[in-house]
């Protein structure tokens, strides 16, 4: 499974794209897939899902899912973690003469910005062009993107208790909505999820069916066990 993932990401050509492109956007799936790597401790979890979502805004969709897992039940230690990586994250303000200001001007550039970004790369934002035939596809937006937030609510706690790979498939779907629902999208997005489709759609051809073994009983006769003791069918 793992040489299979390194040659996934390796053959798979928009990863090759955004590191062309000189862009961020492969930092954002990498941390969290070490917090996927770490997806037994909470306190794993959280941190890397936090580093994950300060680098791209797009991965903190998947922190309410990742909160619960694996019992639908959010984790204390996953909040404490997550908040602890946040203000680390955030202490680089402190460098700077007025902390306060620069998180003024990190909301601006940063959120405020990208909430009303204009893109032609978008069929969200064709409209802006007031070309005839092209209808204004914003409310269909916003719908998309209102069922978007109750899907990363509802799977915080449906189903109630995930596998690693229900939660790795679910982490890319969640992922891939985030990219279709929003205004600005580029190809470069693509590695921002491709990672868990990966292992949601490879870990299934890894599983293999359980060995047979041939054990003795009462001297005479034989009977083929699986490895767990139970007869083989």
């Amino acid at each position: 499974m793992g040489a299979a993932a390194a040659f996934a990401w390796a053959a798979w050509p928009f990863t090759q794209y955004a590191s062309n492109s000189n862009t961020n956007d492969a930092i954002m799936p990498c941390l969290l897939i070490f917090g996927f790597w770490l997806v037994s401790s909470p306190v794993g979890r959280g941190s890397f899902a936090a580093l994950s979502g300060w680098s791209k805004f797009a991965s903190l969709i998947v922190a309410p899912m990742w909160a619960t897992y694996p019992n639908g039940r959010p984790s204390v230690r996953f909040i404490l973690a997550f908040a602890a990586a946040t203000v680390a994250a955030f202490s680089i303000v402190l460098m700077e003469p007025h902390p306060l200001h620069e998180l003024v001007v990190f909301w601006d550039r940063s959120v405020k910005w990208q909430s009303g970004r204009d893109s032609p790369f978008s069929l969200w934002d064709w409209r802006q062009y007031h070309a005839r035939g092209l209808p204004d596809l914003h409310l269909v937006q916003r719908a998309l993107q209102a069922a978007l937030l109750l899907a990363a609510v509802g799977f915080a706690f449906f189903p109630r208790r995930k596998s690693p790979l229900q939660l790795a498939a679910l982490t890319a779907v969640l992922l891939a909505g985030f990219e279709l629902v929003q205004t600005y999208w580029l190809y470069t997005y693509i590695p921002w999820f491709f990672p868990f489709a990966a292992i949601a759609v490879l870990s299934p051809a890894a599983v293999r069916a359980p060995a047979t073994v041939t054990v003795p009983i009462s001297g005479r006769n034989a009977k083929q066990l699986d490895p767990f003791g139970a007869p083989a069918v």
